[in-house]
């Protein structure tokens, strides 16, 4: 092969090389480009999501708001019915003591003790079914926050209390400490019991109770034994690991 031959075949394989090069920087340029504009739109679709994900959470913090206030405002009205229903009673006997008053003259002295008496009892009452439910309140939204579980002791409870924890856990103790989720019937059990029973006008003996789904009630004995009912109601705690 002549050295002009070799020089030509030289020159067209470098050529050649330069084209093949150029060739693969276009398409290595449009490959980025492609790259670079999908990343874009990810990116664009991320914030939008972002976005409507702090939406969602602010939604989110406004419903527990709310749901927290009309959960409280469904706990008092609740507890309301109950010692309503229990006042009504106690408004009857007072109505048949009055009528047996009124026919027996220079008495108005024990009609206005027995009605100062039954308002008394009245506001002890309430009292006591008020402390019961903010008790319950205080310990469903620590639950909340804490895996469904409530709490051991009030003062794991106290940063859920605006006011009252001292009067509610001087009044009250602790009976159930798990979650909620366990519980087949949250309606039925107790949570917050009464330490003191109280007598009541008519003889009979009362305590006052919070129970998982944050209701409260007062309950009635007359020889004052509340063992046989609590049973049915508390539940007890797993027996220790031997």
């Amino acid at each position: 092969m002549s050295m002009s031959k070799l020089k030509l075949g030289l020159g067209l394989l470098a050529a050649v090389a330069v084209a093949l090069a150029f060739v693969q920087q276009r398409q290595a340029q449009a490959r980025l480009r492609a790259e670079n504009e999908c990343l874009r739109q990810q990116l664009a679709q991320l914030q939008t999501e972002k976005g409507s994900l702090s939406n969602q959470l602010a939604d989110a913090g406004d419903f527990k708001r709310r749901a927290s206030a009309q959960l409280s405002e469904l706990l008092k009205l609740r507890g309301d019915v109950g010692l309503l229903q229990h006042q009504v009673g106690e408004i009857g006997k007072l109505r048949d003591e009055i009528q047996g008053l009124q026919a027996a003259p220079g008495r108005s002295q024990a009609l206005q003790a027995s009605m100062d008496a039954l308002e008394q009892q009245q506001q002890a009452a309430m009292a006591s079914l008020n402390r019961a439910k903010q008790g319950m309140l205080g310990f469903i939204m620590f639950a909340d926050e804490n895996q469904q579980q409530f709490p051991a002791t009030f003062a794991q409870a106290a940063p859920y209390f605006k006011e009252g924890l001292d009067a509610i856990e001087m009044n009250f103790e602790i009976v159930y400490v798990g979650s909620i989720t366990n519980l087949t019937n949250a309606t039925g059990t107790i949570v917050l019991r009464e330490k003191r029973a109280s007598r009541t006008r008519d003889g009979n003996w009362q305590k006052t109770y919070g129970f998982a789904d944050g209701h409260a009630e007062i309950h009635t004995e007359p020889d004052g034994h509340f063992d046989d009912w609590e049973s049915q109601h508390i539940i007890l705690p797993p027996p220790p690991t031997p």
